[in-house]
């Protein structure tokens, strides 16, 4: 799928960590980005540091309806635990929009994250699950939010594309090769994201011990 500029994403739960650090770094691809919260008021903030960071205005502030509502595709960003409610209420206003979930269930026991069971077997098949009409695609869990908002670094290794949509993967994918030195890689159906979204308990705790923010990098391509 051929991607034309510009296309507008929407990040919900864009004022977190790794929602604030994808929609940088693709605003500063030249994507226009609408930043969600509950907090308008931590939208603003959180849009205001883009657009002062990248010198322009291609980053706007919303709730998270306004935000699904001005964009193209959608990112989920938000923790585990607040997901089964902001996208119940979301479902009407997102349509058949392509969402792309970013959310890793996970805990922390004791300084250690451990994956969490997921009913639906996946928080990706959770949004699917919650958002019908939606095309759903799983990605981007292994980039972590202190390098994505770190424009000086480069973001290296591969991202790992679950989805059951073959066209909505294909964008999913196209969009993440925007995304300097990284590459994206067919992971299967979306019923294979649990063990992607798992995953990333493992590279926690990796770069966590050895003290690195390391990521993902399949060899053989």
């Amino acid at each position: 799928m051929s991607i034309a500029l510009p296309l507008t994403l929407g990040f919900i739960g864009g004022t977190g960590p790794e929602g604030a650090g994808l929609a940088l770094r693709f605003a500063h691809t030249g994507h226009p980005v609408a930043i969600g919260s509950r907090s308008l008021e931590r939208a603003v903030s959180a849009a205001e540091a883009i657009n002062q960071r990248l010198g322009g205005s291609l980053a706007s502030p919303h709730d998270n309806r306004g935000a699904v509502l001005a964009s193209a595709v959608v990112f989920v960003t938000v923790p585990y635990a607040a997901q089964r409610e902001t996208l119940a209420a979301l479902a009407d206003a997102v349509g058949e929009r392509v969402v792309v979930s970013t959310v890793a269930p996970l805990s922390v026991q004791k300084g250690r994250p451990f994956a969490l069971t997921v009913p639906a077997g996946s928080a990706a098949q959770e949004t699917q699950q919650l958002l019908p009409q939606a095309r759903v695609t799983a990605a981007f869990h292994h980039l972590g939010a202190k390098h994505l908002a770190d424009l000086e670094h480069p973001l290296e290794g591969d991202v790992l594309v679950c989805g059951d949509d073959a066209e909505a993967k294909q964008l999913t994918m196209s969009l993440a090769g925007e995304l300097q030195a990284l590459s994206a890689r067919d992971a299967g159906g979306l019923e294979y994201a649990c063990y992607v979204e798992a995953f990333t308990a493992v590279l926690l705790g990796m770069n966590r011990r050895y003290g690195i923010q390391g990521g993902i990098k399949i060899t053989g391509f």
